[in-house]
């Protein structure tokens, strides 16, 4: 049918998306679904391919003629009575065809095409990039949803409800958040007890958000530790009997926070507060700073009496922590130091925690 004799009339849906994409498929693998019209030539469906194939410069288009005059209830049938993949499906497409696109990849490199006209040659770049667009994911969401599906293929009754949860939801960030936490957990169930005593020890305990009402986002992706597994911790075993203590806690847990630092055996000093450079999440204001308890135990001062009780840092990664913390740390308090719940080895600190290997500097 000609495309000019289509009566597109008034249509509801207002956001065409990725035309451009779609132009780029009919060029590569044809209209797999021709436009549907009435007998009177108005357009039923596919108003997004019509407007792909004018990109293309098509004048004519393969239709369907229904004999349908509710040209309403045709567009809504048409995107409401369908079902998308789910995320473990789009995954599964995705490794059937990036073999495909690989090798089309190989065989692109060196072209260069000598033509003005549109969409005639294959998107360049990563074979997994054009991949995950074909199956309508980003890259990022098609890596983490491939590494929840490897996970559960090898280990089924520990990840296999993951893969459930993504593809119920259609979202792969909360299930990617549980299972690097489980991972986490296996880490932390490896670190062996700290031996040696300190005379600072710095905590980012890995608080429970259980209870508290958070933006997925702001979901830790480690294994967390209630209130009760946080008093139990040897914190006054690690401690020299004149020990200064660095607690960190954010706004939501300073009561838990002032009542470890008494029950590890120091006693509350002040704090010094962590300006950020901008504003985060937060239900009531929203947060912009990050506190570090201070705690002495025993007669022990500060070795300076310049330092104040807020700096200004950037924000890093998820949980991260400034570097002015550990200058800090080293300019107002005595080795040998202790980081308690490390991510990485620091020269000139112990370090205990699962992202680290246990090591002493006794």
């Amino acid at each position: 049918m000609r495309i000019a004799d289509i009566v597109v009339g008034q249509r509801h849906r207002k956001d065409m998306g990725d035309l451009h994409g779609l132009a780029r498929s009919i060029a590569e693998i044809g209209l797999l679904h021709p436009v549907v019209v009435n007998a009177d030539g108005c357009l039923i469906a596919g108003e997004r391919r019509l407007e792909a194939c004018k990109l293309l410069g098509w004048v004519d288009v393969p239709a369907t003629v229904v004999n349908l005059t509710n040209i309403v209830r045709g567009e809504t049938d048409e995107n409401v009575c369908r079902k998308d993949f789910t995320l473990s499906e789009a995954a599964a497409i995705a490794d059937a065809l990036e073999p495909v696109e690989r090798e089309a990849a190989r065989e692109r490199q060196g072209y260069e095409a000598f033509t003005s006209e549109k969409f005639t040659e294959l998107p360049r770049g990563r074979a997994l990039d054009k991949v995950a667009t074909v199956v309508g994911l980003s890259r990022p969401t098609l890596a983490k949803a491939r590494e929840i599906i490897k996970a559960a293929e090898h280990e089924p009754e520990r990840f296999g409800k993951l893969v459930e949860q993504m593809d119920r939801t259609g979202n792969v960030h909360g299930a990617y958040r549980m299972f690097k936490r489980a991972q986490d957990e296996q880490q932390v169930l490896s670190v062996q007890p700290m031996q040696g005593k300190y005379r600072t020890i710095l905590i980012d305990p890995p608080w429970d958000y259980e209870g508290l009402s958070l933006a997925g986002r702001a979901m830790p992706e480690y294994a967390v530790m209630d209130q009760e597994q946080l008093l139990a911790l040897p914190v006054a075993e690690w401690a020299e009997d004149t020990c200064h203590l660095y607690l960190w806690t954010t706004n939501n847990f300073m009561p838990r926070a002032v009542a470890l630092v008494a029950a590890w055996g120091f006693e509350y000093k002040t704090l010094i507060t962590w300006v950020k450079p901008r504003i985060g999440l937060g239900s009531y204001f929203r947060n912009s700073t990050e506190h570090c308890l201070f705690g002495v135990r025993g007669n022990l001062t500060t070795r300076v009496k310049d330092i104040p009780t807020h700096f200004l840092a950037d924000v890093g990664a998820h949980s991260e922590k400034p570097e002015e913390i550990y200058r800090i740390c080293e300019r107002a308090s005595y080795p040998p130091y202790l980081e308690a719940f490390s991510r990485r080895n620091r020269d000139g600190w112990a370090v205990w925690g699962a992202g680290v290997v246990s090591q002493s500097l006794s």
